[in-house]
């Protein structure tokens, strides 16, 4: 269920002022062991608002970005609640010490077309150190990013990128959860190179004791996402906030 969850708190979305709104629609898939899931996800963002759409499994959710409060607001359309998340605050509630996080992002020196732009390739490497129940793991994320640095849309991409470095929130679906600190670097690292077409992080946990014999049997994880669509069209004012009948948690 937690890893679910950290698939499905997709896109932590912060927005600057812009001038125009940007929806970024992608395919999105997760793997750890046996269990794979997959689904789409869509970024809405309009001046200084934003929102992300989910569909993940049985899971129908949408995220809306409060910045004034440095929150998430998260709706579900299955049981029509609302739930307010602080990821700084979810991270200081989690009984484990993290040690200081590494994060690197190096040129691949190599280029590829997605949906019709001209994309740049990167590698990141993220490794973060942890206790957690007396023992010491490290999580590792390595993969491939792919940016296009040109094209509709990646004026606002990138403003909103540079805003979420100074709220503690990532626009990464890798960056919610323990992740946040390392992706936030990462973010900052890439905050200049575009817009996200294509993203695959493969994540391990390292370490002995019974602790990382647990999350070795869970194996290791896979995540990736493939933008499909993207859209500079009106976005309705309606998009970004919470719909009548829906009550809060």
């Amino acid at each position: 269920m937690k890893r679910l969850c950290l698939a499905l708190i997709v896109l932590a979305i912060a927005a600057a002022p812009a001038c125009a709104d940007v929806a970024v629609t992608m395919n999105m898939s997760t793997s750890a062991g046996p269990m794979a899931m997959s689904g789409q996800a869509t970024i809405l963002l309009k001046g200084t608002k934003g929102r992300s759409d989910v569909k993940v499994a049985s899971q129908d959710v949408s995220i809306l970005f409060d910045p004034a409060n440095k929150q998430l607001l998260m709706l579900n359309h299955v049981t029509r609640e609302v739930t307010v998340y602080d990821p700084l605050q979810a991270l200081a509630a989690v009984p484990i010490t993290f040690g200081e996080v590494r994060a690197s992002v190096k040129d691949l020196g190599q280029t590829k077309e997605i949906l019709g732009r001209a994309c740049q390739g990167f590698t990141v490497e993220l490794i973060m150190p942890m206790t957690m129940g007396g023992e010491t793991l490290t999580m590792k994320a390595t993969g491939a990013v792919w940016m296009a640095k040109d094209g509709p849309g990646v004026a606002e991409y990138k403003s909103a990128q540079k805003v979420l470095a100074g709220t503690g929130l990532s626009i990464s679906p890798f960056g919610q959860g323990p992740s946040v600190k390392g992706m936030l670097e990462v973010g900052k690292a890439l905050a200049d190179a575009g817009i996200t077409m294509e993203q695959e992080i493969h994540m391990t946990m390292e370490g002995t004791g019974q602790v990382a014999q647990m999350m070795g049997q869970m194996g290791d994880m896979t995540m990736k996402w493939t933008v499909t669509a993207i859209s500079t069209d009106p976005i309705p004012d309606e998009k970004f906030v919470i719909p009548a009948g829906y009550t809060k948690k």
